[in-house]
């Protein structure tokens, strides 16, 4: 009978031990950022300005067709798996119609003359879980200053 007290004890320690070392390992999370470029008046260029137009107020639409760049962050934990929607590489810049909570994706518009537009979007979703969209958490304009190639 002793011996099954002790066998007990030394299972509900060894399980306490094992409990408090993965409690106190930090989580890690992999935040990898992918860009992709997409020269000025290719199709795919036009494609990603496109997704711009449909997802941004008409007064943060493209100006014109410039040579666009597409950031994604991608999050995942060192298991492999993925925190964030997986992006088509079929879709010009990745740009996807639907994501998940928190995502981020960043395109850039730049003209010759330097002008450049720049647009932050992040996907949200309502409390109740279904639905959502993306949305312009940022935006920002910036002239540019070569005469011989204004737009």
């Amino acid at each position: 009978m002793n011996r099954s007290v002790c066998a007990l004890t030394l299972m509900i320690a060894l399980a306490s031990l094992t409990t408090t070392s993965a409690a106190s390992s930090p989580l890690r999370i992999i935040h990898t950022v992918t860009i992709d470029e997409l020269p000025m008046h290719t199709a795919d260029a036009r494609s990603a300005l496109e997704w711009v137009k449909r997802h941004a107020p008409a007064s943060f639409a493209p100006f014109g067709f410039g040579k666009v760049s597409v950031e994604r962050g991608a999050f995942s934990s060192p298991h492999g798996r993925t925190m964030t929607a997986q992006a088509s590489s079929d879709l010009p810049g990745k740009l996807p119609d639907s994501g998940v909570p928190g995502e981020v994706y960043k395109v850039e518009n730049v003209f010759p003359d330097g002008t450049i537009q720049t647009w932050e979007f992040r996907w949200v979703q309502p409390s109740t879980g279904h639905g959502g969209g993306w949305e312009v958490i940022a935006y920002s304009f910036r002239q540019g200053s070569d005469p011989v190639n204004a737009q």
